[in-house]
């Protein structure tokens, strides 16, 4: 299942239980404020489409938590560059 898929889906469960639903589909992500009674079916309902919660607050009877949809292409190598510290070779002070 690709992103926009599971983010279309994930839509129409969290629609049912959640007051606010706030999406991000550049990174795939869900923001969700649900009522504690729902928070453990959405939750597992999501966990299902690849989504991994990657925050949580209690507030009263609600739920606010953050879901991110995980990639399955996702290159894990990161590569860092290091900057040139020689501008004195270049002149340029």
């Amino acid at each position: 299942m690709d992103q926009n898929d599971a983010l279309d889906l994930a839509k129409s469960i969290c629609e049912e239980f959640c007051d606010t639903i706030i999406m991000d589909p550049e990174n795939g992500s869900i923001l969700l404020y649900v009522p504690k009674k729902f928070y453990a079916p959405i939750c597992t309902r999501l966990a299902k489409l690849e989504f991994v919660e990657v925050f949580k607050q209690k507030k009263r009877k609600y739920i606010v938590s953050c879901l991110q949809f995980m990639f399955e292409d996702v290159d894990t190598e990161i590569i860092i560059e290091e900057e040139d510290d020689d501008e004195e070779e270049d002149g340029i002070f």
